[in-house]
């Protein structure tokens, strides 16, 4: 029924969907206090489905959008701040994701990103513990720092199960560490450097943010997101795959048999 882009009015409205849901599920999740400047964001799963679905634009600026509603409406209320750091996060991290899931390479460039996939999560971990001791030392692992080192290596632990396993969601499972990772770094560097320029809600923080914050936002935003978008997003493509045959939009996207 549709083609592999699919209509200008097919993008535009599912396009659109997109923002809404991002927005609207996000409401769950809006009475959770911010931890260094970041939100708690489970509906991280709905832009992937879309940027699989319908393709990386769909995904990436469906994103951007809601995010920016969500930021406006009930979140920190910083139009500015949403538009410098919320929504060109939101965009790179959801097109990277789709962009790659459905042009995975095969044979050597294929290895390289899953060598990469496999890398960013430890990489991560080990920037936010080196930071937190550089800054405060051994003493600054107190109970919450502790929690969080656990969390972290359970999820790393997890990661490198889903991106090592073969399965037919192998190219989305290679490319969720790597979008999340980049909008993650986006949301770490762009809140320290906003907060260099400008004042920040009083709900994210204080001005100016120290240079470790940029280490433990990007922490915070990847190790709370990256199973949401892992485990919750295959299974909605499939079903809704199953409900309508002709959102199938293209032979490599995820989904498919691309285990090779």
């Amino acid at each position: 029924m549709f083609g592999k882009k699919g209509s200008s009015s097919l993008i535009l409205a599912t396009t659109a969907v997109n923002a809404a849901l991002y927005m609207a599920v996000g409401v769950v999740s809006a009475p959770i206090p911010p931890v260094l400047g970041v939100r708690f964001w489970p509906p991280v799963f709905i832009p992937a489905v879309f940027a699989i679905m319908f393709g990386p634009w769909v995904g990436g600026v469906g994103a951007a959008i809601g995010i920016f509603l969500s930021d406006v409406f009930y979140g920190h209320g910083n139009a500015l701040l949403s538009l410098v750091v919320g929504v060109p996060s939101n965009f790179v991290g959801f097109y990277v994701l789709g962009w790659l899931t459905e042009n995975m390479p095969k044979g050597p460039g294929r290895k390289l990103l899953t060598l990469l996939s496999i890398l960013v999560s430890p990489l991560i971990f080990i920037a936010y513990f080196v930071s937190i001791y550089l800054t405060l030392g051994w003493g600054g692992f107190g109970l919450p720092q502790y929690v969080c080192v656990l969390v972290g290596i359970v999820v790393v632990a997890v990661v490198l199960i889903a991106t090592r396993r073969k399965s037919a969601w192998s190219s989305f499972e290679i490319a969720s560490p790597i979008g999340l990772a980049l909008g993650s770094l986006i949301i770490g560097v762009g809140l320290v450097a906003f907060s260099r320029l400008f004042t920040l809600p009083a709900v994210v923080g204080t001005s100016p943010l120290s240079i470790d914050v940029i280490y433990g936002a990007t922490a915070f935003t990847y190790f709370s997101e990256i199973l949401f978008m892992l485990f919750l997003t295959p299974p909605i493509v499939a079903a809704v795959r199953a409900a309508f045959p002709s959102f199938r939009l293209g032979p490599r996207n995820s989904g498919t048999n691309d285990t090779k």
